[in-house]
């Protein structure tokens, strides 16, 4: 008897329709790209009940969405996704996200466990939320996250876990295809400064303000843009950034939109993210497939995903920042684009599939067969 190549996989899709940008981006690209590679595999997404009308406008042709009754991600996970696998019948292994089903073969996708290496970034209803991570992590068969660093980090607090891979991320394609289109802040900036992320104390965005306006480097007229929407734990914002908002030297966005954010890299003088801590970081990496420079955190995972194509300063060091800042500044017409690598970008999402692909494998077949 010739054995099935074919998989039936259950994949959680609690953040198909809203979510953290993270985790929506690896959701989203990643069936995309799974429904494209691998055609013969049954994909199941299961969808919050109230949001399934919404997701099937945007799931991919041929996976088939199942509805989920709660409303709380940890719950939908560990208890409700095993009941779906086994009423669908036949499901090979369940991906989840964060948090692992308990009782059925599985691979959980952790973006991170900064909260673990540094709690005080953390509010502590966002503790108490997260520490379910691991401990749900030790029912999965694997354990996958998207850089080196990440699951050097995940071995380290949690070396009861058994196996961790790393699959790697890469640029959304609907950013690398999408037409550029200039947002409204667009027609008051000739040159700027830009940042992307979300907004709290983990992103250290106010040590890039600190830094650029004490220094004199952000003005008016070379203002620092500042991409995303607050989230999680903020330091209260003094009154000297205040006033930088004030006379235009700092500009708030918010969230915009892929064609306006893809705009704004293709402009930018250069990106800066100093982010304090990361699982993958995946703005500075976007920034480069548009051809920005970028000056980044010295963080082991930066130093993995961009290597020699990015300067590198101490996050905490205002003096240094300044000299980085001072020194991208002042680079000659012929310095102000990197080369941009758009195709290695698109290239990187076969890879995350076909690694996540390989773990469920190895788990289902780890574990003896398809969940009945």
């Amino acid at each position: 008897m010739t054995a099935r190549t074919d998989m039936r996989v259950l994949l959680d899709g609690y953040w198909w329709v809203d979510g953290p940008p993270s985790g929506r981006l690896v959701l989203r690209e990643a069936i995309g790209q799974w429904a494209q590679s691998y055609p013969g595999d049954e994909l199941f997404l299961a969808v919050p009940a109230d949001r399934v009308d919404s997701a099937r406008a945007t799931v991919p042709e041929g996976v088939r969405i199942v509805p989920t009754r709660s409303r709380v991600h940890p719950l939908i996970n560990s208890v409700e996704l095993p009941f779906v696998a086994r009423k669908i019948g036949n499901v090979d292994a369940v991906l989840a996200q964060n948090f692992s089903p308990v009782g059925s073969p599985s691979v959980v996708y952790v973006h991170d466990v900064l909260f673990q290496s540094n709690p005080e970034w953390f509010t502590r209803v966002e503790r108490a939320y997260l520490s379910l991570i691991p401990r749900l992590a030790r029912r999965a068969g694997s354990v996958v996250t998207s850089s080196g660093a990440e699951r050097m980090r995940i071995r380290s607090h949690n070396p009861e876990l058994g196996r961790v891979a790393t699959s790697g991320l890469g640029v959304a394609r609907g950013l690398l295809s999408v037409e550029p289109v200039a947002p409204p802040v667009a027609s008051t900036i000739v040159e700027f400064v830009l940042t992307v992320g979300r907004l709290n104390v983990r992103k250290n965005v106010q040590r890039i303000i600190d830094a650029g306006v004490g220094s004199g480097l952000i003005t008016p007229e070379y203002p620092l843009v500042v991409v995303g929407e607050a989230s999680g734990k903020n330091a209260p914002i003094p009154p000297s950034t205040r006033a930088a908002v004030d006379d235009g030297s700092v500009i708030f966005t918010g969230r915009l939109s892929e064609g306006e954010l893809r705009w704004l890299y293709e402009n930018c003088d250069y990106f800066c993210c100093l982010s304090l801590g990361e699982g993958f970081g995946l703005p500075p990496v976007e920034a480069r497939a548009f051809g920005a420079r970028v000056l980044v955190s010295d963080l082991d995972v930066f130093r993995e995903t961009l290597g020699a194509n990015a300067t590198y300063v101490d996050p905490l060091d205002e003096g240094r920042i300044a000299a980085a800042m001072a020194a991208l500044a002042k680079a000659g017409p012929e310095d102000r684009r990197s080369t941009a690598s758009r195709e290695s970008a698109d290239n990187d999402w076969p890879e995350v599939i076909r690694v996540l692909r390989e773990e469920l494998r190895h788990v289902s077949h780890s574990i003896g067969g398809a969940t009945r």
